[in-house]
């Protein structure tokens, strides 16, 4: 039967700075992993009324504009060079226990255990013999295991609420050495942040939190509500990282945080774009930095600092054209034209890929809300058809729901792994394609003379890039042209990871919105799930008329309501008169 109750989630997004990486070509999984990282969602008492402008929209506004400043600025071999490897990490259902980031770096800092053997499948069987084919795993179902060449998580950078300072321009650092145990690195992320913000333009100046100096009864010091809490934990404090943050101790006086009122428009609400510029900026520089500290931590924060910011000279501005694009469709028109035309794109690359169109995400709406919304097949549940079933993941060696034998995935060539998300995440996923495949372009032309940034093909999808020559494949595989919001770029550097509680694994042979409870689960945080309101549910739906019909009534009444009196009255005088009252 249908499920009763769905859990939340959806996907959430990660990209490399280079898929291969490394000097002479080393593989990821020996470079140690900066994550930069936020939250995408929010919520409110109205879910379908959550803004975030404080919180979602700025938070992805900001790591964005990084991706972008460290894509413009830095070439692949460059990044290629330094010690550590940049990852930018956009985490779903981070409102709800932080189970975007939890997964991922669970699966990450765990080591992902798949079923059928860690290598996986093809997620498209019929492009089992290409070259770099992209591999998933069918129980627990992971779409794409790419994650798994990530090496170890070194630290963590994240971000929460600077779009609003409470009239200042304080930026303060969560964090630092009390969340690695004194080990060093995540104190020297600390320092780094406050030296580069000494030279902020604006004016913006970032210093360390009080809260680092008060503990609670267990002798751990708070940390902000983000994706930090979740490599925190997960590692026993052996691997941290820092916070930015607009707010010291408490949140700003009318920080409206998880409110309905925390809209760009509301009259509650300030929003300071120079200071998500800055805050960019600072995170920008700072992956640069961090990436560029050696393997004993002998490189202090000055030095790394003045190479960050002689890498990237030029900070953000709130009045370049990028900063105003993505600042209306995150805080104004969720379905404005950048979204609907990156959405498209990889909706169409998406279906030439595996064959199937699954159709547009579930649109952010207008004005954008980033409740996170249930998880199943139409909102971020990847699934896979294995001989014409659908399943939410597969097991052959057990029966399906039909007590049949269920085929083995790969007797049929049309056998795929499917996942449909939102309008936001396929944005996101679009958007760092494009600004972080800008770094590999040839820079010498046939003669050897150095050539300037080519002018980009256009493309609907990215077939259309095939005949491209400006992608540097010398250097990486990786580099391969691919289609991201119209332009063809070098590299497919993104990749979706579900957002699923901990607990869930979709049930084995049966469809997509069913899932199990694992018994291994420690109970760290709540289970948060929904009601599943099905199309068997007796609701009966009527059209918003509009206040024109509530007037009309309202009037009725009124005007009804005083004939009665003027009734009652004349009547009782009448009465009077003729004494029988």
């Amino acid at each position: 039967g249908s499920p009763l109750a769905l859990g939340y989630g959806g996907e959430s997004d990660n990209a490399n700075d280079n898929e291969d990486g490394g000097e002479n070509g080393a593989n990821n999984s020996n470079r140690p992993v900066i994550l930069l990282a936020t939250s995408i969602d929010s919520t409110s008492m109205f879910h379908d009324l959550s803004p975030g402008a404080n919180n979602a929209a700025s938070n992805t506004l900001t790591l964005l504009l990084a991706a972008q400043l460290v894509g413009s600025s830095v070439k692949d071999d460059v990044l290629d060079s330094l010690y550590g490897q940049i990852v930018f990490g956009f985490f779903q259902g981070e409102s709800y226990g932080y189970i975007g980031s939890r997964r991922f770096l669970k699966d990450v800092l765990e080591g992902f255990q798949c079923t059928e053997g860690n290598e996986g499948v093809p997620s498209v069987y019929k492009k089992k013999d290409e070259a770099n084919t992209q591999r998933g795993c069918l129980h627990p179902l992971r779409a794409d295991l790419t994650f798994q060449n990530l090496g170890q998580v070194r630290g963590m950078i994240a971000v929460d609420q600077v779009a609003n300072l409470g009239g200042s321009k304080n930026l303060y650092v969560h964090g630092g050495a009390a969340t690695d145990g004194e080990s060093g690195y995540a104190g020297f992320l600390s320092e780094v942040i406050v030296e580069l913000s000494a030279s902020d333009e604006g004016g913006y100046v970032a210093q360390a939190s009080s809260v680092q100096d008060q503990e609670d009864d267990d002798g751990v010091s708070p940390l902000p509500p983000t994706p930090l809490s979740s490599l925190v934990q997960l590692s026993s404090s052996a691997v941290g990282g820092v916070v930015l943050t607009g707010y010291d101790d408490v949140f700003v006086a009318n920080s409206l945080y998880h409110s309905h009122l925390d809209s760009a428009s509301s009259k509650y609400q300030t929003i300071d774009k120079d200071a998500i510029a800055s805050a960019a900026t600072l995170i920008a520089r700072t992956a640069i930095a961090a990436a560029y500290q050696d393997a004993n931590n002998e490189v202090d924060s000055e030095t790394a600092s003045n190479y960050a910011s002689q890498l990237i000279p030029e900070p953000v501005s709130s009045s370049s054209a990028t900063f105003t694009t993505l600042y209306k469709c995150l805080f104004e028109d969720g379905n404005c034209e950048t979204f609907l035309s990156y959405g498209t794109v990889e909706r169409t690359n998406d279906a030439l890929r595996t064959g199937s169109d699954l159709g547009m995400g579930v649109p952010l709406g207008t004005p954008p809300s980033y409740y996170t919304s249930i998880y199943d097949s139409s909102n971020g549940q990847a699934f896979l058809r294995a001989s014409g079933k659908y399943y939410g993941s597969l097991m052959v060696d057990e029966a399906g729901k039909d007590t049949e034998p269920v085929k083995k995935y790969g007797v049929d060539d049309e056998d795929v792994f499917l996942v449909r998300p939102s309008l936001l995440e396929m944005s996101i996923f679009g958007l760092l394609n494009n600004y972080l495949g800008r770094g590999s372009f040839v820079e010498q032309s046939e003669d050897g003379s150095e050539q300037d940034a080519p002018a980009l093909a256009t493309c609907k999808s990215t077939k259309d890039c095939s005949s491209v020559s400006y992608c540097n494949l010398e250097s990486s595989p990786s580099t391969t042209p691919t289609c991201a919001g119209g332009s063809c770029v070098c590299g497919a550097r993104s990749h979706y990871h579900p957002a699923l509680d901990e607990a869930l694994t979709a049930a084995a042979n049966v469809g997509t919105g069913m899932f199990e409870i694992g018994e291994e689960d420690e109970g760290i945080s709540a289970l948060y799930t929904e009601p599943y309101w099905s199309n068997y549910v007796g609701v009966r739906v009527y059209n918003d008329a509009g206040n024109t019909p509530g007037v009309y009534a309202s009037s009725l009444g009124a005007v009804f309501a005083l004939a009665c009196i003027g009734f009652v009255w004349r009547f009782k005088k009448t009465m009077v008169k003729e004494k029988v009252y």
